[in-house]
């Protein structure tokens, strides 16, 4: 196995792991995601999409820990040149973990978060094949918790896309829910 998935997916598990005396769920996320620099320009400014699965963990108080993995899609819009119509569809599959505080002192109501996450790209160009790219990010955002089972977060993330040189940020806003 490939060293540099090795290492999240140990993160990840050691992070999900259920520990004694603390409370766990489980839970489903959705978005919309909002391209921003080099992802904005591969992809026309088309609107894409985020969809995954969660875990929390009680830290105590009003802290957590979540565990996720994350689906993103955006198909991008499409262009002619000297009569080729070329489109760009760009995916990826995400593995991170964010903390949580919540401003109340129980997991509800409002709440600030950060995280970290691995994303292995794929970039599918209708006349120039597929890149691949396997990129850091980070996530900052802020969402509500309107009750044990539904909330909504708005986030911004982080990190490269397409080469070492290009950076993007994409703006998400969504829901999820926790069983």
């Amino acid at each position: 196995m490939n060293a540099r998935l090795l290492i999240p997916l140990l993160c990840l598990a050691a992070a999900a792991a259920p520990l004694p005396a603390m409370e766990t769920e489980a839970g489903i996320q959705g978005s919309l995601v909002f391209p921003q620099q080099d992802l904005r320009t591969a992809t026309g400014g088309r609107t894409g999409f985020s969809f995954g699965v969660h875990g929390a963990i009680d830290l105590g108080g009003a802290n957590e820990l979540r565990p996720r993995i994350d689906y993103t899609r955006v198909d991008g819009g499409s262009f002619s040149l000297a009569s080729l119509t070329s489109t760009t569809t760009v995916s990826g599959i995400g593995i991170g973990c964010d903390y949580m505080k919540y401003l109340e002192d129980r997991r509800r109501g409002l709440y600030g978060f950060g995280g970290l996450a691995l994303t292995w790209w794929s970039s599918d160009y209708r006349f120039d094949g597929t890149t691949r790219l396997t990129s850091p990010s980070v996530a900052l955002g802020v969402g509500h918790r309107f009750n044990s089972s539904i909330g909504m977060e708005f986030s911004v993330d982080f990190g490269q896309f397409r080469s070492h040189l290009g950076s993007y940020s994409n703006l998400k806003g969504g829901v999820f829910y926790r069983f």
